[in-house]
């Protein structure tokens, strides 16, 4: 059934797009009523008019050149104009060439749409990445400043380091005098201390020149009792500040695991350190290792001031700070129980918490007591 003039009208009167005919003189020959709607015009009285009446004067020739294109047949098929602003709104225009029989050129049907909503996209888009740049610059500006600060204060650090290691040295050699049993104990000690927090420098200045990178830890056996021992020493001077009694129930011999030695030395650094620091003056802490055939465990107990049933799901979470007030105000950056757990995982291992608020609290680790170090090959920087 042939299709009349009448349907095709009726046809295009229901389009919510704007339909154009243009002649083959680029005269307008027909608009739809969505047309008049989008032009604020009538049929009426833009019929016989140029097409170049419904476009701003700088996109005449652009108009032009895409009529003459599509008449030439140098563009099949049909041609997208670019955005025109017409009352507030944005429409997108589409040519297409209309051929009759013998393939005569009878115009030009122009199909217009409203795309306001996608333009307003494609702004906040622009915006949006605009933002997104200007944010990234801030980063590399920060990032900058922060490896100039870690060098920084990294060099700062190293000079007088560098100083008392000499002096100490010289100590411990009796160099100036002879020292008691004692005395040489705690300055081995400090000695000791002293070459980790080298070591700590060490590592800024690599981070600060050479940028984050990933890390490879070198597994070795390791006594886990004489790890406990230094960590006992270690932050013996800050329980006796607060009257705090450390125990210790440890194997009369080495309990060796494989492990990372001053990674070890960092977890129970940790551990102790806030045990001390979240409980009680003149409270007490505990300390027992106990083995079986696969693993070693350790139970870190204090008398302190506990933790929150509602904080006990946050606490390995990096920047995680107890609510209670530490002994001495000791202000700390909260990474440091995040680092344990870190740690532990770097080891195979697991950390648990039990606590009650007001009667302390307990920390289990749990080692492997055999580890295949070809397990681990590089581990993140996070730690």
């Amino acid at each position: 059934m042939e299709m009349n003039v009448s349907v095709l009208k009726e046809i295009f009167a229901s389009m919510e797009q704007g339909v154009v005919f243009i002649d083959d003189q680029n005269r307008i020959a027909y608009f739809n009523p969505a047309a008049e709607k989008i032009r604020d015009t009538s049929l009426h009285e833009m019929l016989g008019q140029s097409i170049l009446n419904c476009h701003p004067k700088k996109s005449h020739s652009k108009v032009m050149k895409i009529i003459e294109n599509l008449r030439s047949g140098k563009i099949k098929g049909h041609q997208r104009m670019n955005l025109q602003l017409v009352k507030g709104k944005f429409y997108d225009n589409t040519y297409s060439a209309v051929w009759g029989p013998e393939n005569q050129y009878l115009g030009v049907i122009v199909v217009t749409r409203e795309v306001t909503e996608r333009k307003k996209a494609e702004e906040e888009l622009k915006e949006a990445l605009v933002n997104l740049r200007l944010a990234n610059e801030e980063l590399v500006r920060l990032d900058r400043m922060k490896d100039n600060f870690l060098s920084n204060v990294s060099h700062e650090l190293k000079t007088p380091m560098i100083s008392v290691m000499g002096y100490l040295g010289m100590i411990l050699k009796e160099k100036v005098g002879s020292l008691t049993e004692t005395q040489k104990r705690f300055l081995e000690i400090s000695h000791k201390n002293l070459l980790k927090l080298e070591k700590n420098i060490d590592n800024l200045l690599d981070l600060a020149e050479l940028g984050i990178r990933k890390e490879v830890f070198t597994f070795e056996p390791i006594d886990l009792v004489k790890v406990i021992q230094f960590s006992c020493s270690t932050v013996a001077p800050l329980a006796k500040e607060y009257q705090i009694e450390v125990g210790t129930t440890l194997p009369e011999e080495p309990l060796m695991i494989e492990g990372v030695a001053d990674k070890l030395d960092q977890l129970f650094d940790n551990l102790l350190t806030n045990a001390i620091k979240y409980n009680h003056r003149s409270g007490k802490i505990d300390i027992t290792l106990t083995e079986n055939d696969r693993f070693v465990f350790t139970h870190i107990m204090n008398t302190g001031l506990g933790i929150s049933h509602q904080s006990l799901s946050e606490v390995f979470t990096r920047h995680f700070q107890e609510k209670k007030k530490p002994l001495g105000d000791v202000k700390g950056l909260g990474i440091g129980l995040s680092l344990v757990q870190e740690i532990v995982k770097l080891h195979h291992g697991e950390v648990q918490i039990e606590s009650e608020e007001g009667k302390g609290t307990v920390f289990s680790v749990m080692l492997p007591k055999k580890i295949n170090s070809s397990e681990f090959g590089v581990k993140s920087s996070e730690i």
